[in-house]
């Protein structure tokens, strides 16, 4: 499986091998293979012997106002000694827009301190000044808010992801080339979350805005060639709701639809967490986790503070086109886990503001999120064929015109028990196609590689076509869908 990360027209690759099936071609070796897997270095740290924020170019700006000037999406306010003090910066981490350089900071993908006690510690005081300074590779530094760069600090990936889950593969991506890039190492538990968090993404392209070098991405891993919202908004069908017959029992929710144990709203609150939940193997009751909404900024670490939002609620949904779906199709969208946009961790009372409204009535209170809310509420409409009143229509075009051009991807595979078709959309035509398939002879439904599964034995296709067994490995007891 490869992840082609493409960052201001530098393609990065990070593949990973899988066993391959009778007629397949031998899998190529896996980058991680290379990793040296190893305990870290605790000792001798200090960040003087880095010297980091240098004039390395000798142009009149340090590395820190370089990636200022460079990551920001509007020519930026440069002062005296190249003191950059406003600009806009899309925060990868999070999502967010800053306009001010004060609420901002630069911040390096792998920390000093990480670099340090993972190999470090051995080179030469002129490698490590490259390596604090290094303007050569673009995922090396990112322009994050100040708070998500303090929940970092110096953190690997097995204590820390970016709270915007769509965002997660391309982090964990550059984290594996750019550790193997200057030969550092990796200790056994963050080795084992990366090579976790991969197995999750599925193969395909994960691409970033080229306005900024580490622009989150909204198209989902696995999917590839990303359109705008503003372009996939013109082919949703515009016509009257019809909210007669609703009823919230009509979507049978939080079902444990693939069999690991876990239903929806625990698999959410896993997946959001920021740090690695803690569960209860028995009944899988998450116990403790860290979330990050993104509708408000809000971080909390209790789940009874968090709620789970549809973001096209059950209601808008019935009122847009599921009053003619069947039970089971509607028992898919209430679970869909297939794209994170459908389901998000957001803070309760939020969350009970929105309640069932559309853009026209409600957006979040955090206004720099407005742009990727509006581009998850059209793909999700898209994906799942539901229309939109004039109002809503107009709402979300008038709100999209004020957003740089928000990538959406094709949209993963809807399961078959709700449609055959996947809708892609072409960058110069607002009209859809559609592509059939109808894998047979397999469990109902399309398989998420690397998820929990039962019986050991059976077989599942997932959206890309590749089977899977369920089985169990020699390093895990647990039967997941593997190749």
């Amino acid at each position: 499986m490869k992840w082609r990360v493409i960052v201001g027209g530098v393609a990065l690759t990070v593949t990973l091998a899988s066993t391959s099936t009778a007629g397949d071609a031998a899998p190529s070796p896996s980058p991680l293979d290379s990793v040296r897997v190893e305990s870290e270095r605790k000792v001798g740290f200090r960040r003087a012997v880095f010297s980091e924020n240098l004039d390395a170019d000798r142009d009149g700006c340090s590395t820190v106002q370089e990636v200022l000037i460079r990551d920001s999406r509007v020519a930026p306010t440069i002062g005296r000694r190249c003191r950059v003090s406003a600009g806009s910066w899309l925060s990868p981490y999070d999502g967010v827009i800053a306009t001010r350089a004060s609420a901002v900071r630069v911040t390096p993908l792998v920390s000093l301190r990480e670099a340090w006690e993972s190999g470090a510690h051995s080179w030469a005081a002129t490698r490590r000044v490259d390596f604090a300074n290094n303007l050569t590779e673009l995922t090396a530094h990112s322009v994050v808010t100040s708070r998500v760069a303090a929940q970092k600090g110096d953190r690997d990936p097995s204590n820390w992801l970016p709270p915007l889950v769509s965002y997660r593969c391309t982090y964990v991506a550059n984290w594996v080339n750019l550790k193997l890039a200057w030969g550092l190492s990796m200790d056994q538990s963050e080795f084992g979350r990366v090579r976790n968090v991969l197995a999750s993404c599925g193969p395909g392209s994960i691409t970033s805005p080229t306005t900024s070098s580490n622009s989150p991405s909204t198209t989902t891993p696995g999917t590839s060639n990303a359109s705008s919202a503003a372009v996939l908004l013109a082919s949703i069908i515009v016509a009257p709701e019809a909210p007669a017959g609703y009823s919230r029992t009509l979507f049978p929710h939080w079902k444990d639809l693939d069999g690991d144990g876990c239903d929806t709203r625990e698999e959410v609150l896993i997946r959001d967490s920021i740090t690695p939940a803690q569960v209860d193997p028995f009944g899988c009751q998450v116990r403790a986790g860290d979330w990050f909404s993104p509708y408000d900024g809000g971080s909390w670490s209790d789940r009874g503070d968090v709620d789970i939002d549809h973001v096209v609620a059950l209601k808008e949904a019935w009122d847009s086109g599921a009053h003619a779906w069947s039970t089971e199709q509607r028992t898919q969208y209430a679970n869909d886990l297939s794209d994170p946009r459908t389901l998000i961790a957001v803070t309760d009372s939020v969350n009970q503001s929105k309640s069932d409204k559309d853009p026209a009535q409600w957006m979040p209170p955090l206004a720099s999120y407005h742009c990727t809310y509006l581009a998850s509420w059209v793909a999700v409409k898209a994906r799942w064929g539901l229309s939109m009143d004039a109002t809503e229509r107009s709402a979300v075009a008038s709100g999209l015109a004020k957003c740089p051009a928000t990538p959406v991807g094709t949209l993963p595979v809807v399961s078959p028990t709700v449609s055959s078709t996947v809708t892609t959309v072409s960058a110069t035509s607002p009209s859809a196609t559609t592509q059939t398939t109808a894998p047979s002879g397999l469990v109902s439904g399309f398989v998420t590689p690397g998820a929990f599964c039962t019986p050991q034995g059976a077989l599942g296709a997932s959206s890309k076509g590749v089977i899977y067994t369920c089985k169990t490995s020699e390093t895990d007891t647990r039967a997941r869908w593997r190749r």
